[in-house]
This record gives C-alpha cells, structure tokens and sequence, in this order.
C-alpha cells in the first residue's frame, strides 16, 4: 500500500507521465494512457515507436517521470530505456513480476504484481491500473469531473455515443 501511494504522488506531482510497455504489455501500457487521458490530459505513450525511444527519454523536462511495465521475460529495450532516465535524473515507477526484475534498482518506486505461473494473464495488470486510474481521479476529482462531461457531451454532440 505504502509503495501504492507514492505512485500516486509521484504521477499527481509530475508534469507528464510517460508510459513505456513492449511486446504484451504494450496493451496494458496503451490501457492506462487510454484510461487515465479521458482525463488526465499529461500523459504520453512511449510504446508506439521504440526506435526513437532514447529521442523521446533526452526531451524529457526535469520533472517528467517513467511508468515501465517490464514482466519476464525482460527486454533490453526496456532496461536501456530505464537505464537512460535514471541516468538523466527521472523518476521511474516499475510496475513488474518479480523482485528480481534486472531495473527494481533503477525504480523510484517498484509496484509488484502477482502474475500466474501457470498461464498467461494480465488481468492483475489490469486491476493495478484501474486502482491507479480510481485514485488518480479522486485526487483530481473536480477538474477530471469536468473533463469527463465535457468529453461525454462531446460525443454525443458528435454521434459517437448513442443517446436517448
């Protein structure tokens, strides 16, 4: 729970969060920028295109931070890319498998998640996120009000949304 909060706070005192998944966790990456945008307007995906992913980590402000999702088996695009902002100064929340995780020392703060051994599921992911996501928007409750009515008027304005 303790490592829970300090997520929050740091992704509530950051000027933008960066969210960087590869291969299947690309999906859970692309989930919480989806989910927390409708919004929280300061997020940024990283997983799009990987190959100016070092481009994208040098153009971070001072105040930026990384949310990683790095699950075995880990890439070193990953690691190099955590590696990177480290390096610069950047905080990073790791959101993993294991203890063992080749980058839980890079990490500000290190969110573990209990994934089955027997069979693939990122349904744990999932709930961690939607937990993130819950508090993100009681904390800026107000303004994400707002912001969501806004969008829903929108869409329906725009025949998006089907509305009685």
């Amino acid at each position: 729970m303790e490592n829970f909060e300090n997520a929050i706070d740091f992704i509530v005192k950051s000027s933008y969060i960066n969210v960087l998944g590869t291969r299947p966790y690309k999906a859970t990456a692309l989930y919480f920028e989806l989910l927390l945008g409708e919004f929280y307007p300061r997020i940024r995906q990283l997983g799009h295109d990987t190959e100016v992913i070092y481009d994208r980590i040098l153009q971070f402000e001072k105040d930026e931070i990384l949310v990683v999702f790095a699950f075995e088996p880990y890439t070193n695009r990953i690691i190099e890319a955590v590696k990177l902002a480290y390096e610069l100064g950047h905080s990073i929340i790791l959101i993993t498998d294991h203890i063992s995780c080749p980058i839980i020392s890079y990490a500000s703060v290190t969110l573990k998640v209990e994934v089955s051994e027997e069979q693939f599921s990122v349904i744990p992911i999932i709930a961690l996120l939607d937990a993130l996501v819950i508090e993100i928007g009681k904390r800026s409750s107000e303004e994400s009000i707002k912001k969501l009515k806004r969008l829903e008027k929108t869409l329906i304005e725009k025949n998006v949304l089907f509305s009685y």
